[in-house]
């Protein structure tokens, strides 16, 4: 081991140390600690987020959890800053919310904490995913709240390849390029997830494949006509996501840009970073 080897280990050895983390996150929410450090550091264990109306809940971090320094070490200030004010407030008012590509269960949990009277189901068919989403609604106590979902979401039952790419956020049932890993999935709609309960909040992160999810959500919508929240990464996918929605029965889409809540005209363009679209 060179002494650079060791001075690395010393360091992530220090680093480890739960009071040498909870400076870090002090220093880094008053504005002390520039992003192209903490990002590149990794919290550890169970913390305490706050939600848009101040009151708190858990998040638990595992070593792989690409989300977590974003969430955790800003207080989500710098992780869809403009999209989970909004769909915390819609949850108050809803009586069921469906997370589909929940991965830790962030929005999940804002669910449960602005409306106490919620029900939810997170779906996840990304078995390491799966396992951070369980350990979150554990911590915060969500069992009897949260339906979880260990399968895939399309327009069909089925089977397929997950591509599950370096990026863990990112799995989808796209095709999968060399360097993905893939497993296979169970595949169903969102009507035969969603069972019998009434679902008024929607939020689908499913990377190019959320007009599959809406299409095998059609009894659900008529039912119901939640308010969605879908990603859209380009001006392709908006226009995909579009097509589907008017079907629907919906009027408007929305973005959830820097500005705040917008018209998204056809031929739109995304801006990084910000990628939510409101269909109500």
């Amino acid at each position: 081991m060179t002494v650079h080897d060791n001075l690395r280990s010393a360091r992530d050895s220090l680093f480890r140390l739960p009071g040498v983390q909870q400076a870090v996150r002090l220093a880094t929410m008053r504005g002390c600690v520039p992003k192209s450090i903490w990002k590149r550091l990794h919290p550890a264990g169970e913390w305490t987020l706050w939600a848009p109306d101040g009151s708190p809940f858990r998040y638990a971090s595992d070593v792989d959890d690409i989300l977590a320094r974003s969430l955790i070490w800003t207080n989500l200030r710098h992780w869809e800053e403009t999209t989970h004010p909004v769909f915390f407030d819609l949850a108050r008012h809803a009586r069921g919310f469906m997370d589909v590509g929940a991965f830790s269960g962030i929005y999940t949990l804002l669910a449960c904490q602005a409306n106490s009277r919620l029900h939810a189901v997170a779906v996840e068919p990304n078995p390491a995913a799966m396992r951070k989403l369980r350990r979150n609604v554990e911590v915060n106590h969500l069992h009897e709240r949260v339906v979880l979902v260990d399968k895939a979401l399309s327009s069909a039952r089925g089977r397929a390849l997950l591509r599950i790419p370096n990026d863990t956020t990112a799995a989808s049932l796209l095709t999968a390029e060399p360097t993905d890993s893939t497993v296979e999935v169970d595949v169903i709609t969102g009507d035969d997830a969603v069972g019998g309960l009434p679902i008024d909040l929607v939020k689908i992160d499913v990377e190019g494949l959320e007009p599959e999810v809406l299409d095998g959500m059609t009894h659900t919508i008529s039912a119901h006509r939640p308010t969605i929240i879908a990603e859209c990464l380009d001006t392709a996918a908006l226009e995909r996501l579009r097509v589907t929605v008017l079907d629907l029965g919906y009027r408007r889409i929305r973005h959830l840009g820097k500005e705040g809540v917008a018209p998204a005209p056809p031929g739109f363009m995304p801006q990084p970073r910000y990628a939510n679209f409101l269909v109500d």
